[in-house]
């Protein structure tokens, strides 16, 4: 059995595709032969990027992709740029895996990653719906207020202008009940992320990236002239490849596949919210995130929808499930919101590629061949990021020891990969049991 996350080039349900600011353009069908410096497998935000930067660097470059650009995570996503990593991920914890030099060069891309992809978006003048208007952790037990506090310490020893919030300025600002307290960076802030993708196309094709959609990479060969990526009978012959496919990598790949766990995840809104609200929930156009397992999250579109989500539980009538979920945890957060209120009018779902330390990761899968997976919901900051930074490596404007993650040079498949992709479609339960016993 197959657990290659399935492309859905039409995104349907997906709200971004009724709210896009971005005209989508529609690029060919790769045909025969290419040849490039640089061949990047996936455009979403880290192969959008790589391929920018590469082709700046001087690199031509060919970008293909099995379905659209932006139709995989990178269009699917809640939209939120967050300067942090995962859940309560420090930056000492990441210099600890990582070392002292690629640890701590990490944690700089992660804190300034947000604003400077708020700047890009305004450099290539995507209409992304961007708003910067900060982005918040705050506690919804105990134990989550001892995580966070110490997450907050933890960036505010490295130096990040983070700010700590009371329970009475969470509840204010947020317009949310039962947090206890948390803490914020003003460089935060949400995105179109559908609407991002598409624009960031535009920019790759505007800098000369030649993209291909709907032109799947089969298989992948070495000879001595080079790389050789097949499309069937279609083949690009390039110097360098770059996959940057995460969850919705192909079984052509098991390397790759397997060394991250695909997450099945879905996101609902609102109907937008009546003027009242609007002026007490998110008033000041903050996001948040909290720790939970089961999904503790806020942030208004530009029509003022609210936009809850969660794990997909796979068994039965799994969107009722998650609509169910997504209305009770609404009233949870918000018991201002009416039945009526807590409608929803839109529901999709996705794919994300999570790893065992929350944190991305390159691999060399040949001479001249890399992968760089694993953003862990953190892609709308540390995919465009870092995937800049592979793209610079790939103009030869870096050297491989200035990408600050782990080099693989070996297949590492996660322990157990079929057991967890399967086991990750139904333990959504267990993360809510987690939350209501108050161990999150």
């Amino acid at each position: 059995m197959s657990l290659a996350s399935p492309i859905d080039s039409s995104l349907s349900g997906v709200v971004w595709t009724r709210t896009l600011k971005e005209p989508v353009r529609r690029y060919p069908v790769l045909s025969g032969e290419e040849t490039a410096d640089l061949v990047v497998i996936g455009a979403g935000y880290c192969g959008l990027n790589a391929a920018i930067h590469a082709a700046m660097g001087g690199v031509s470059v060919i970008l293909l992709e099995a379905g659209a650009v932006g139709n995989g995570a990178s269009g699917r996503n809640g939209g939120y740029n967050v300067p942090h990593f995962p859940g309560t991920v420090s930056p000492s914890q990441v210099v600890s895996l990582l070392g002292k030099r690629k640890g701590q060069a990490l944690v700089e891309l992660v804190l300034n990653g947000a604003d400077a992809a708020f700047r890009q978006a305004e450099a290539f003048q995507i209409n992304c719906s961007a708003v910067q208007n900060g982005w918040m952790q705050p506690a919804h037990s105990d134990t989550a207020l001892q995580k966070v506090r110490k997450v907050y310490e933890d960036w505010k020893a490295f130096g990040a202008n983070v700010e700590w919030r009371s329970a009475a300025d969470v509840r204010d600002l947020l317009g949310a009940q039962g947090y206890l307290g948390g803490w914020w960076n003003a460089t935060g802030g949400t995105v179109n992320p559908y609407g991002l993708a598409v624009g960031l196309g535009r920019a790759a094709d505007q800098s000369g990236v030649k993209i291909f959609e709907h032109s799947q990479a089969t298989k992948i060969e070495e000879d001595a002239g080079g790389v050789i990526v097949h499309n069937g009978q279609n083949r690009v012959r390039a110097k360098t490849v770059l996959v940057t496919t995460n969850a919705y990598t192909g079984d052509f790949l098991p390397q790759v596949q397997r060394s991250v766990i695909p997450v099945y995840l879905y996101h609902a809104t609102t109907r937008p919210l009546r003027p009242e609200l609007r002026r007490e929930i998110l008033k000041t156009g903050l996001c948040f995130t909290d720790t939970r397992k089961s999904g503790g999250f806020g942030r208004l579109d530009p029509e003022g929808r609210l936009i809850p989500g969660g794990a997909v539980f796979a068994f039965g009538d799994k969107r009722a499930y998650g609509e169910r979920h997504a209305r009770s945890r609404l009233k949870l957060l918000f018991p201002q919101l009416t039945d009526e209120d807590t409608v929803l009018d839109s529901y999709w779902e996705g794919y994300c590629a999570v790893t065992d330390s929350y944190l991305p990761h390159m691999q060399r899968l040949g001479r001249s061949v890399f992968s760089v997976v694993g953003f862990s919901t953190r892609g709308v900051n540390l995919a465009q990021n870092l995937g800049r930074v592979v793209g610079e490596f790939a103009a030869g404007k870096r050297r491989m020891e200035d990408i600050p993650v782990e080099l693989i040079e070996q297949r590492k498949d996660v322990a157990h990969w079929s057991i967890k992709a399967r086991a990750a479609r139904l333990v959504f339960p267990f993360y809510k049991a987690k939350d209501r016993l108050g161990l999150t």
